[in-house]
């Protein structure tokens, strides 16, 4: 019987298929991240039953072979910038690599890729020089971009290295959930200075941040239950966000923090604000969240300052995923052929 390929719906699979894509995932994350503590099934069911990312919609698929799930593909569709993009994220039982079986889940998402409109497709987060970024390069992707993947075990650290205090001319401020108006315009344009971050040759673009753009964010966070803690820098003598960062805390008790986006203003770096900021969104996490045990990241391989700052927080670089690219007609000649 061949493998078949169809919709994967998470609100609506049976607990064993749940636990059959769940090893899936677990059986690959084993292989490309070995230092990260994999989710409890609770855990990743919960995430994947979310039914969008901070970039839009997410639709799942899974290859079956006797009935069992081998592989799976998601494929997100950006709804405001980058509608050009589709990216994908293709997961095969290692037991199963080198079959076609990536071959066959890419060409049973196309037809939707394809009726979207969209021009490229982008593979995420692959890991760098591995087989998955070989088999994608057959296929006519090219690396665009690569990141620094960084780890903070929080038992392992000394908390000694978060006491960063800010430095003169600056102050503090941090809220959970929802930017205080006072601030508002002044975070949405903060949040913009990451369009200058180190991009590679991605098509990928940062979104344009305003404080309507700001609360849609805020909002949709909330839907998805999922705490972001917002710590800014904030110059005193003009009242301007001079940085940022963003960590997210999925709610119901998980082990693992997200560090998100972390920029500083062009004309206020050099000041260790960084530095400050995480260091006291990190003083906030282990007294607020005990629960937490480690918090994942990633930093442009070139983006060198940032990459330093998380190390004298007591992150650990473990390896380097890129960003593919190839044109979606390009694609369908060669899955075609």
């Amino acid at each position: 019987m061949p493998v078949e390929i169809g919709p994967f719906d998470p609100s609506s699979a049976s607990k064993a298929e749940l636990a059959e894509y769940y090893a899936v995932s677990t059986a690959v994350m084993a292989v490309d991240r070995p230092d990260v503590s994999p989710l409890t099934l609770a855990e990743f069911v919960e995430a994947i039953k979310q039914p969008r990312t901070v970039l839009g919609p997410i639709r799942r698929w899974a290859a079956r072979d006797a009935g069992r799930i081998v592989g799976t593909v998601s494929v997100t569709q950006p709804e405001h910038e980058n509608r050009h993009l589709t990216i994908v994220q293709v997961t095969v039982l290692p037991e199963r690599w080198r079959q076609g079986l990536g071959t066959a889940l890419l060409r049973g998402v196309l037809p939707d890729v394809r009726a979207e409109g969209r021009t490229v497709v982008m593979g995420y987060g692959v890991k760098a020089d591995a087989s998955g970024e070989a088999w994608a390069r057959k296929l006519g992707f090219v690396r665009t971009h690569g990141y620094v993947k960084q780890t903070l075990k929080l038992a392992d650290v000394d908390p000694a290295l978060w006491q960063c205090p800010v430095a003169d001319g600056f102050r503090v401020e941090s809220w959970t959930g929802a930017a205080p108006e006072a601030l508002l315009v002044e975070y949405a344009r903060a949040r913009t200075a990451i369009t200058d971050a180190p991009t590679g040759e991605s098509t990928l673009e940062f979104e344009d941040w305003t404080p309507e753009r700001v609360r849609t964010h805020e909002a949709d966070l909330r839907t998805r239950g999922v705490l972001n803690r917002v710590t800014v820098a904030v110059h005193e003598d003009s009242g301007r966000v001079a940085g940022l960062t963003e960590l997210e805390v999925p709610e119901g008790g998980r082990r693992r923090a997200i560090q998100q986006d972390t920029a500083v203003m062009a004309d206020f770096r050099g000041h260790g604000l960084g530095l400050a900021i995480k260091g006291a969104t990190l003083r906030w996490l282990t007294t607020a969240h005990p629960e937490v045990e480690e918090i994942l990241t990633q930093t442009a391989h070139d983006n060198a300052p940032m990459i330093r700052v998380n190390h004298a927080l007591g992150y650990t670089s473990t390896g380097t995923a890129v960003e593919l690219e190839v044109g979606v007609a390009e694609l369908a000649k060669r899955l075609e052929a």
